[in-house]
């Protein structure tokens, strides 16, 4: 899946006139701090809200003419996983039910086919099968990020967003979390952007970093062994405050 933002704009957090290409096969980070705009970007590329200006294509088509059956399709393959586990998922529902919903509302497969997928995600994740069958509040916060990234994950989407999915965490289950990525990077997930204010995590796990700073772009560096060759100072601030 390829996908460009053309002249994007988003005025309530300073995204004016943006332009950026993501293409399919590279894992893109998009760092900065709060209050840059790269969680509005993030939703303005999953569909969750509409530019003020500028268009959004997919594979050549924009997402403003999508409607019924090819908005359900795009939908289906792009899929995001945010940083708040419990507050994504209904309390209510059990987790096995929570992690089928995206197939159920997105797909026409048989029940059949869905607990085969749900199966085989879970065991891609390391969900056991008995934590299926509980709710939400019954799991540990390790357990709750994998149940996410299952559900995200459970379309088979081209492209993925992590919204700032290992910020918060203790130093243990933020490792578990980047090598989860970093092994479904390896085995299955195509495409994603990764969004953080962690310039390490995001070396971690991309082949591009992209910096953002006041709703602008300021960096676009490929990553290579862990390490980048930023040029612009906000960059190598944020990387020089990592150390």
């Amino acid at each position: 899946m390829k996908i460009e933002l053309v002249g994007v704009s988003k005025h309530y957090a300073a995204i004016d006139n943006l332009s950026l290409t993501l293409e399919n096969g590279r894992a893109t980070a998009l760092v900065g701090e709060s209050g840059s705009g790269k969680s509005t970007l993030a939703r303005l590329i999953s569909l969750l809200e509409k530019p003020d200006g500028g268009e959004i294509l997919f594979d050549g088509q924009s997402t403003a003419k999508l409607r019924g059956e090819a908005r359900r399709k795009l939908r289906a393959n792009m899929q995001m996983i945010l940083q708040n586990a419990s507050a994504a998922l209904d309390p209510r529902v059990r987790v096995g039910q929570s992690i089928a919903e995206p197939l159920r509302n997105l797909t026409r497969l048989s029940r059949a086919e869905i607990g085969r997928r749900v199966s085989e995600i879970c065991e891609r994740v390391s969900l056991t099968p008995e934590l299926l069958t509980r709710l939400p509040h019954e799991l540990s916060g390790g357990q709750l990020k994998r149940v996410c990234f299952a559900r995200g994950m459970i379309t088979e989407p081209g492209f993925v967003v992590f919204d700032e999915i290992s910020s918060g965490l203790d130093p243990p289950l933020r490792e578990r979390v980047l090598a989860l990525i970093v092994k479904l990077k390896k085995e299955s997930l195509n495409a994603f952007l990764f969004i953080t204010h962690d310039m390490d995590a995001a070396l971690r796990v991309a082949d591009r970093v992209l910096v953002m700073k006041d709703g602008a772009i300021v960096e676009d560096a490929d990553v290579v062994n862990g390490h980048a060759g930023f040029r612009h100072e906000y960059a190598r601030l944020l990387l020089e405050s990592e150390i």
